[in-house]
């Protein structure tokens, strides 16, 4: 089964063993015999669609190679059960791995709707639920599975890169299936960082490769699956049903589909332009992933420090306008003001720019412009005994005229370069106009530069083309929406 949880034979019985990795003094000191109470869950296959639930009980505790090991009765008559993990890895069975996921959902379907709260404390990850010959499943004690685990240093990929950090019951479940089967359909994990930190952001925030780069010709229905699955609107995810119907789908002989079958053949023009589209997609989510999480993690030093800004006057006014005379369209024709829009956005003119766009129009822009904005404020509170050769946030045009050259860490280039505007609907009698906008984003990538000391950094670009539509509003041309695409 595995190094820390196997099959053996314990006072003359089949036994399922969990070697803690701990010696008796430690076992005592940590309190674990409180392991001894948790119940495990055994699903069996009593044929059909019919599922049989039975409760699995720790029996004892026994010493092996000094360790202590946690026991209980075997779920299986004779045969080896394998782990989930291991079945997720053997690339030559995928039949046998999506079978077993099959039961699998139908395992935790049922148990999530038992009454017993006990049945959802059992093992969620992988690397803790067992599968025999006959298709019966076993879930142990979670804090039982998890402890064998840490004793061997397992517990990265038996569990965290399956298990999201915040969700619970069937939420937790269709997440964890989705994984599995991205690991099944695209022969890698769909979350891949080495560390806790970084693989917890990656699942909160959605950041993973889409099946239909990672494995071209895959089923487009299984890509829009995992899309869904992985998004940060958690209402979104498919259920564990729409999983088991999709898994369930015949084929033309009416037989439940095999693995092969969920995929199909790339022409020539097909596969030149998924590759176009993957690598546009590497390029630009490493710029977005980077560079937001760079705001993020400013963000608590902006909103403490920027409430003594404030009370120091340092904030009052915007970038180009005094209050006294608050910046808006007035007069200014429709292109007049798209041009104007991304001028703010580089000059980080967040006020005009709120009051350009209607609405919610505009808003992760504006909410990247005033953060920039408060940042630079308080970084120059911070510093203004000391002489700055340039600002802390360079213009990425100024940047580019001076060579392009690496910057210093400490500052950050930022801006819209390349613009070009080109009308689409320039029927003003209705009182509503729209235009195509493509243009170059640059910003500099801050990644872990703490587990990866730099000095310099080299700022990235990205490829925008933004559909824009204006509205005559109160007299004055304003943005009601902004439709992105990457170039």
């Amino acid at each position: 089964m595995s190094n820390n949880i196997f099959q053996s034979e314990i006072n003359g019985k089949r036994a399922i063993c969990f070697d803690t990795g701990l010696n008796e003094q430690d076992f005592a000191r940590a309190g674990l015999s409180r392991l001894l109470m948790q119940r495990g869950v055994v699903v069996r296959n009593a044929g059909g669609a019919t599922e049989k639930s039975e409760t699995w009980k720790c029996e004892g505790v026994v010493k092996r190679n000094e360790n202590m090991v946690v026991w209980g009765a075997d779920f299986t008559d004779s045969a080896m059960a394998v782990s989930f993990d291991t079945l997720l890895a053997d690339d030559s069975q995928k039949d046998v791995a999506l079978d077993a996921a099959r039961r699998w959902i139908k395992a935790r379907a049922m148990m999530g709707d038992a009454p017993a709260s006990s049945e959802r404390s059992v093992s969620l990850a992988p690397g803790g639920t067992f599968i025999d010959k006959n298709g019966s499943l076993f879930f142990p004690p979670e804090l039982l599975a998890e402890r064998c685990f840490e004793a061997g240093h397992s517990i990265f990929e038996k569990k965290e890169r399956f298990v999201h950090p915040d969700l619970e019951g069937k939420a937790a479940d269709a997440w964890t299936l989705a994984c599995m089967l991205y690991r099944i359909f695209c022969d890698a994990d769909a979350f891949q960082s080495k560390d806790i930190i970084t693989i917890h952001q990656d699942m909160r925030e959605g950041v993973f490769f889409p099946p239909r780069f990672a494995k071209p010709g895959v089923d487009r229905q299984f890509d829009a699956l995992i899309k869904k699955a992985f998004s940060k609107r958690h209402t979104d995810h498919p259920t564990l049903e729409e999983w088991r119907r999709f898994l369930e789908e015949k084929d033309s002989s009416n037989n439940i589909k095999r693995f092969d079958s969920f995929f199909h053949a790339l022409a020539p023009e097909e596969a030149e332009k998924i590759e176009k589209e993957k690598n546009n997609f590497i390029k630009n989510n490493r710029f977005s992933v980077k560079t937001r999480r760079f705001l993020t993690q400013n963000n608590a030093i902006v909103l403490g420090a920027a409430i003594a800004v404030v009370a120091a006057g340092l904030l009052i006014g915007s970038v180009v306008y005094d209050r006294s005379h608050a910046p808006n369209t007035k007069g200014m024709t429709p292109a007049e003001v798209v041009q104007a829009y991304y001028t703010a956005f580089t000059a980080l003119d967040h006020e005009f720019m709120q009051n350009a766009a209607l609405k919610k129009a505009g808003k992760t822009d504006i909410d990247i412009a005033v953060r920039l904005y408060a940042l630079d404020r308080v970084r120059q509170a911070y510093q203004m005994n000391a002489v700055q050769e340039q600002p802390s946030i360079i213009k990425a045009r100024d940047w580019l005229d001076s060579g392009g050259k690496p910057v210093d860490v400490e500052h950050f280039v930022f801006g819209v370069t390349d613009l070009q505007v080109t009308p689409e609907d320039q029927d003003e009698n209705d009182g509503e106009v729209s235009f195509r906008v493509r243009y170059n984003l640059w910003a500099t990538e801050h990644g872990n530069t703490e587990a990866q000391p730099q000095t310099t950094l080299m700022p990235s670009v990205q490829a925008r083309i933004d559909e824009l539509r204006l509205v005559l509003y109160k007299g004055n041309w304003r943005i009601a929406e902004i439709k992105r695409n990457q170039g």
